[in-house]
Order: C-alpha cells, then structure tokens, then sequence
C-alpha cells in the first residue's frame, strides 16, 4: 500500500481534531447539566458514561457543586430527602423563604443508621447492622464494605475521611463493643481500592464517639474516652491523616460527663461546641502539637427548646459565613433554620416553606404530624463519585 498523499493526511488531520473538538463540547456540556441527568446519560451511550465516570470529569463536577444543608426525614419505609443552599442570603428578613435547590423520596433500606456525622465531599458514612455503608446522595446509591473484622462481633463504628491532595476517599473502623475484642487495632480501607482493610499499628487503645466527627483538610477527627469505663470522662481528640494513616491523640482540656460535643470548623479552626440547655462552650484548637486550645462560654440569644411550639433545635454545622446552622428536630409548615452568629452573639431566623406544606404531604401520602428529622448534614456539596463491581464494594440502586 502506498504513502498517503496530501491531501488524505490533511482531511485525516481534520477528522482528528474534529473529533477530539466534539468531546470536548461533550464534556463541557454534561458539566453544566443537573447531576440527575448526567446519571441518566450513563445508560443512554459508552461515551456518555466513559466521560462522566472520568476522575477529571467528576473532581470538575464537585468543584462546581455549591455547598447545601442536606436535610433528612423518614417515614414508614420511605426516605424523604431535600437540600438547602448555604449561601448567606443579603436581606436579613426572617419572612424571606429559604429555597429547596433539591429534593426526593427513595425507598430507605432495612436496618440502615444515619448518625449525626458529616457528609465528605459528597458521601456519607452509615450503618446496616453493625457493618460499614456509604452512601451517595447524588446517585442515591449505597454501597456495602466489607467486614473490618469477624472478631468485632460487639458491634464497630466507622468513619469517612477525605484526601484532597490525591482525592482519595478512606474509612476508618473501629471496634466499640463492650467486651474487649481479639484484634481491637483500628482498620482503614480505600475506597476505590481493592477491598482490603489495613490495620493501624502504634495507636492507644480507645473508645470513639459515634457523634461528631470531622474531617478537615485531609485530616479525621473524632472524640474518644480510654477502654475502660471508669476514666471514660478522661476524653481525648482522635486525629487519623487521611494520606499517611497515623492515627494520634490530642489531649482534651474538658472532663464531662453531660452536655452534647459537636465538632466543628470555625474560623479555619477545629472547635468542640459542648452544649447543655441553652449554655454552649466553645473549645478552639489553637495548637495540636502543644494540646493548646482556647475557650469562650456563650449563651445563646435565642431558646433550643420552645415548650409552645414543642420545636428543638440542634446544631448541624457551620457556614461560610461562620454562622452555626441550627435545625429543629421535627419539620412542621413552615419550619425555621436557625443560624447564630458567635462573634456578635446575634442570630436569624429563615423560614423553610414547600416542605411540610399541605401540597407535599398530600402528595407524598404523608400525615398531618410534624416530620422527625431523620439526620442533616452541612457542607454537602454534589459528587458523582461512583465505583466499579471489580473492586469488590457493591453498589445498590434503591
């Protein structure tokens, strides 16, 4: 076969880069689409589902996920779940609604516990039966891991960490029964991986908080007390680094037994907000190395519990604007976010309407009651991060 002339390497050279300039328009378009409809393109083409499944593709669809309060409700064997944008709105009217960006039901799975955690980077870290679970809010897909350890019997609690550097998600499990298990080492476990739980040398025995873990700059806190039950008021802060997987403690300067601990990141801080009543304390970590940390004692301008309305709140998080997000534990119409603002100890209301209205419930079927606030979780943003069958963590659709 002769050389090809000219004229044929000059069109070749054109279809080429015409094809690659049609790609690109693909992928710039499914960027810009609602991430319900770049999940139903998968099954539509192998390009469609080639592009969007790329790492590229889905770190450029999280970075233009604008972060929102995820909030949850269950009824019956229905899951109810909508999300609220955190963007701090200029006009400070309470009357102004806040917008629900999101929402959808799906049939919620047996014997699953969504603890008052976080949402990392788009997953969340939930329980089925003692056993480690993910879940994607995006795909509303849940996955489940396998077994840290058939010895932990007693039960396990597992978090979610995040490495920005490499973006690599891992789970940290831990044993937190009773009775003291045969291989009590925490494990961690890559998701994305192949499957397999590694163990964590070198780190003190101890007990971790179900509650209130953080992840912050690739960096997973979480509250932990000794083994033995007798100096469980001897709490400590767990720091597990995503990337390198050491596991260290950081001493506590509280010693209570009462009082709800949330962790949150605060003026690019971590801080441990214990609440009792309407009393909050403000512990900031002001340096990890030395076990430094500063306090503030504040008491909140408005009540947690409205013996009226019967509405409790609890706190959920923190914004961009460094307010704490206050959600009432049953969802009534309308509803109120409550933010506070701890630098200038003022706070504003924003009513949340379309949600418990008489409309939704008559077209979800649902009752005239308040909705129990299932779980909410802040700084969620949209992800479609997914994972193949080969890598042995099986994903559902519900």
């Amino acid at each position: 076969m002769g050389e090809p002339q000219d004229g044929e390497m000059k069109r070749g050279s054109k279809r080429s880069k015409g094809a690659s300039l049609h790609v690109d328009l693909i992928w710039e378009v499914l960027l810009r689409l609602p991430s319900k409809s770049i999940v139903q393109s998968r099954c539509m083409s192998k390009l469609f589902s080639s592009l969007t499944t790329q790492p590229d593709f889905i770190r450029s669809f999280a970075a233009r996920s604008s972060p929102c309060l995820l909030i949850l409700f269950e009824v019956e064997s229905k899951l109810f779940v909508f999300s609220l944008s955190q963007q701090q709105q200029q006009n400070k009217n309470p009357a102004v609604a806040h917008v629900v960006d999101r929402s959808y039901s799906m049939l919620c799975p047996d014997r699953y516990f969504f603890f008052n955690s976080e949402s990392v980077h788009g997953l969340i870290c939930v329980e089925k039966s003692g056993n480690p679970q993910i879940w994607n809010p995006t795909t509303r897909r849940f996955s489940t891991l396998p077994i840290p350890a058939r010895s932990w019997r007693e039960g396990s609690v597992s978090f979610l960490g995040y490495d920005p550097v490499d973006s690599t998600y891992k789970v940290l499990s831990l044993p937190c029964g009773e009775r003291r298990p045969r291989q009590p080492q925490p494990r961690a476990l890559t998701l994305g991986g192949n499957g397999l739980w590694r163990v964590i040398q070198g780190v003190p025995e101890h007990v971790p908080f179900r509650h209130g873990a953080l992840c912050v700059n690739g960096v997973l806190y979480y509250l932990a007390a000794p083994t033995r039950p007798e100096h469980y008021t001897n709490q400590s802060l767990a720091c597990f680094h995503v990337r390198s997987e050491k596991l260290s403690m950081i001493k506590v300067p509280w010693n209570l037994t009462s009082g709800f601990r949330s962790l949150v990141h605060c003026g690019n801080k971590l801080t441990c907000v214990i609440s009792l009543g309407d009393d909050i304390n403000m512990w900031t970590l002001e340096d990890a190395e030395k076990h430094e940390w500063s306090h503030r004692h504040v008491c909140l301008p408005f009540p947690r519990h409205n013996p009226v309305t019967k509405t409790r709140f609890t706190l959920k998080g923190v914004n961009g604007a460094g307010e704490f997000m206050y959600v009432p534990r049953a969802l009534a119409n309308p509803f109120h976010i409550i933010y506070f603002d701890p630098k200038g100890n003022s706070f504003r209301r924003c009513v949340v309407d379309g949600v418990a209205d008489d409309q939704y419930r008559r077209q979800n079927g649902l009752w005239d009651g308040p909705l129990r606030t299932t779980s909410a979780y802040s700084n969620h943003v949209e992800t479609l991060m997914a994972l193949r069958n080969k890598e042995r963590l099986l994903w559902r659709q519900i």
